[in-house]
């Protein structure tokens, strides 16, 4: 021990590599100076009034995960994994730590947007922003926006956000300025370079001349010899049907929030407010017009009990949908407004039939696994964290939103109401929140490959925006 630290003294001039990161809990002075006025305001923001002891005392342990999570460390200076890649403070998953044991000490990508729903909430407009400008800054140094803000993920990116975000902001009030358009410039070039990649000249490209013929506008994930590598990209790092087809498959998720992106550039250009630009308007209508037609044609499946959106292999000799219970598969195209009211019913009853528990919605379906496409059940180290039981509040926000796209609004609250019961419950027993649940209270949570974290920001993000939807209905109690 001593000759390695002789050795780093000698080489470094110092034995500590990494430094701990300064934490950024000034950050929050739009809730006020000191705990009780950012406690006080929190609630009101979120709730509207008073609330009960045993809510209030949640509510202190957000506003001290936050203050504690929200970390700056020096732009290029060594994080616990690698280079930091963000310019401006932001939020950990899972909490600052001193780097003894796993935890997530970065900024990743789509985390942003559940946890900046939570502060968006909260009246966090200014670093919200500046998080979604810690994404757009590396994508203008880097050309690629990472799985997470150090530079070992430059390798791959996440499912793409940032429009949603942006939008999110604009709506909630936050002005449009040169900074936004920056961002929703840079939105469009990542989009046409990262996604819709045919004919740029990349060698591991998404899109091929075959592809775009044979299924139009669709995309894939980049090409990897390590699926757990696509399962990033996936936002579903480890899961079943990427551990089986890799790249070799058309997914529902990605191309339906590209759909979403697509749809909201043509909301953002078609205002006077905001983008103001017809002749962008018309571009992304009737981009937008196609690529809905491509999409109901490769993903909407009359097979039998699998009714619904499926992914859709391309390995040879084994095209088509694929047969498996893939929860993303049924709520994207809810959330992004991509089903017709017909469609819409069919997958609101498939999650009542294949999905549901009395916490929430399995990531996965045992019930459409049998006799399908994958019908092996993971063992071992395959027992994925993305495969049934676990329930993924990320996942669970996109079907209670979808659900109310298309009028189910009765449905989504009793679902925001289970799984705040069970978080809330949980809450007690843990002193904290997780980032994953089971499904019911009769299953267990499938640790996966780095076990179960706590913290955790995007369930913070997650547990705010149900407890405002039940407050305001007045379904709290």
């Amino acid at each position: 021990m001593d000759l390695i630290k002789q050795l780093r003294q000698n080489i470094l001039g110092k034995t500590l590599f990494v430094h701990p990161p300064q934490l950024k809990a000034d950050q929050y002075q739009f809730l006020g100076t000191n705990k009780e006025e950012r406690l006080n305001l929190l609630i009101k923001k979120v709730i509207g009034g008073q609330t009960s002891v045993k809510r209030k005392i949640i509510f202190e342990y957000i506003i001290d995960f936050w203050e504690r999570s929200t970390i700056e460390i020096g732009y290029r200076e060594p994080g616990f994994k690698g280079l930091n890649l963000a310019k401006r403070p932001f939020l950990t998953p899972t909490g600052s730590n001193d780097g003894s044991s796993f935890a997530f000490g970065e900024q990743y990508r789509w985390d942003t947007y559940f946890q900046n729903k939570g502060l968006i909430l909260a009246g966090g407009f200014d670093l919200a922003f500046g998080q979604i400008m810690n994404l757009i800054d590396v994508f203008q140094e880097f050309k690629r926006i990472p799985n997470a803000l150090s530079t070992p993920f430059l390798s791959r990116p996440q499912p793409p956000f940032e429009m949603a975000m942006i939008m999110d902001l604009l709506k909630s009030g936050f002005k449009h300025n040169e900074e936004i358009k920056l961002a929703v410039n840079t939105v469009e070039e990542e989009m046409v370079t990262e996604w819709f990649d045919y004919g740029t000249g990349k060698q591991n490209s998404r899109q091929s001349k075959e592809l775009v013929e044979k299924y139009g506008l669709l995309t894939r994930y980049e090409p990897h010899s390590n699926p757990f590598i696509v399962g990033c990209e996936d936002g579903k790092d480890h899961n079943w049907i990427t551990a089986t087809y890799s790249f070799e498959y058309l997914p529902v998720q990605l191309n339906a929030i590209l759909y979403g992106a697509i749809s909201l550039l043509l909301e953002y250009y078609s205002s006077s407010d905001w983008g103001n630009d017809a002749s962008k308007a018309e571009l992304y209508s009737n981009y937008k017009k196609k690529m809905y037609l491509d999409f109901q044609n490769v993903f909407w499946c009359e097979e039998g009990k699998w009714k619904g959106f499926r992914n859709y292999s391309l390995l040879l000799r084994k095209e088509g949908y694929i047969l498996y219970g893939d929860l993303s598969s049924e709520v994207f195209p809810l959330f992004f407004k991509l089903a017709t009211p017909f469609q819409a019913e069919i997958i609101k009853r498939n999650l009542s039939v294949y999905y549901e528990g009395d916490i929430g919605f399995a990531t996965t379906s045992l019930l459409l696994r049998d006799g399908g496409s994958i019908p092996t059940i993971p063992v071992g180290q395959w027992k994925f964290q993305w495969e049934y039981p676990n329930c993924w509040p990320p996942l669970m926000l996109l079907a209670v939103e979808g659900l109310k796209n298309y009028g189910y609004k009765q449905e989504a609250l009793q679902y925001e109401k289970n799984w705040i019961t069970y978080v809330e419950d949980e809450f007690d027993k843990i002193s904290g929140f997780a980032e994953k649940y089971p499904y019911s209270r009769e299953a267990k949570v499938e640790p996966g490959f780095y076990g179960i974290m706590k913290g955790f920001g995007w369930t913070i993000g997650v547990y705010l925006q149900f407890i405002h939807d039940l407050s305001r209905e007045g379904l709290l109690h």
